[in-house]
């Protein structure tokens, strides 16, 4: 922002520079002294220095940094939010992030987006949220007067997305298998002190996700249930460094909070929890190191990770142990409301995306039909 400073034009009535006239601008919060020998010499540089400023064009990293400040004091994005969308900025070329807003043009993304983004073979979801981004940019830049117009209108998705990877996990590597599971479950036992052995034994009688796992308070096992109403965040701090953080809501409830939900304690879960609770070291989180602090969601998955690696399983991350446990419930008859109460998420989503059919079921399916068919 530019702007006259308060202080009015004026001539100096002493000093070496007496008769001169002089006043102040702001550029950017600091002040910038001008000095002319006549009152017309001064108001002459100050429209010279206002149009070389309006000529100035503020860069596309310096709108989108305005753009993440909007959202957040304005819109009420979460800090987590804001971070994902500061990690995909990074992803466009330094050219474009650095160019003047003003003279980014379509052919410039469409140029960075063939020779460089589409080498990484994006998923098409990856791809069209670049996209909007960008748009978004550019059209709070027209709204703040720092661009005209926005060249992403002229930038279609559906050109690119044949470039896109189409390549979808197999069923078998996005849920653990019975066999899997009881492999997985005799490994984290030889290990009843270590905080990721218990946490995936946790993870494998609950269904939850890694990001509620780690932030689980003492308190939170209440009786049957443990309840479940927070989740652990990533973010990043005034001065860019990464942070870790837990807030009071899971990713379900983030804009609906109601309390979280309530998930029932089996008996080796239990076991689990009685392990965890003895862990050294004073603490009002279940899963934390020695000097208290709460376990991280990373390195958890990256534990969980390296052990299914070893194991040679064909899913290995957390989520596999939600799809698994979701098939567990379809086994024991419990309806699809009933599972995504559990599951922390509503009933169409639990069809569409955790009831899944894989191979190794049509051996059982192939065995039904030769008996009954």
């Amino acid at each position: 922002m530019i702007r006259i400073n308060k202080l009015a034009v004026t001539e100096l009535q002493k000093g070496p520079k007496k008769g001169k006239w002089k006043t102040y601008v702001n550029v950017d919060g600091k002040r910038k002294e001008i000095i002319r020998k006549t009152e017309d010499e001064l108001y002459e540089a100050l429209f010279d220095f206002y149009v070389t400023q309006q000529n100035k064009s503020s860069s596309l990293k310096e709108v989108f940094k305005l753009l993440c400040i909007h959202k957040e004091e304005h819109l009420g994005r979460s800090e987590h939010t804001v971070y994902i969308d500061k990690n995909r900025f990074e992803i466009i070329s330094p050219e474009i992030r650095n160019k003047p807003i003003m003279e980014i043009t379509a052919e410039d993304i469409e140029s960075w987006v063939v020779n460089e983004y589409l080498k990484s073979i994006p998923r098409p979801d990856a791809l069209i949220r670049m996209f909007q981004l960008l748009s978004q940019i550019f059209e709070y830049g027209i709204e703040k007067d720092l661009c005209v117009k926005n060249p992403m209108i002229h930038v279609k998705a559906r050109n690119y997305l044949n470039k896109c990877s189409t390549k979808r996990k197999a069923d078998e590597e996005r849920e653990f298998s019975e066999e899997e599971l009881e492999e997985i479950f005799m490994e984290t036992q030889k290990t009843p002190d270590n905080v990721h052995a218990l946490m995936i034994q946790v993870a494998m009688e609950t269904g939850l996700r890694a990001g509620e796992i780690v932030v689980l308070h003492k308190d939170d096992i209440k009786g049957e249930y443990i309840s479940v109403h927070r989740q652990q965040l990533k973010g990043k701090d005034d001065e860019g460094h990464e942070v870790i953080y837990e807030v009071g809501y899971t990713k379900d409830e983030r804009t609906h909070p109601s309390g979280g939900r309530q998930i029932p304690i089996t008996p080796v879960c239990r076991n689990a929890l009685n392990l965890a609770m003895a862990l050294p070291g004073e603490s009002e989180y279940l899963f934390h190191d020695e000097a208290g602090k709460m376990a991280k969601k990373e390195s958890y998955e990256q534990y969980l990770n390296r052990l299914c690696t070893r194991l040679g399983t064909n899913a290995k991350h957390n989520h596999a142990f939600r799809l698994a446990f979701n098939s567990r419930m379809i086994r024991l008859g419990l309806s699809a409301a009933d599972r995504a109460l559990i599951l922390g998420h509503d009933v169409s989503t639990n069809e569409r995306i955790y009831s899944i059919t894989d191979k190794r079921r049509l051996s059982n399916i192939r065995d039904l039909l030769a008996v009954y068919g």
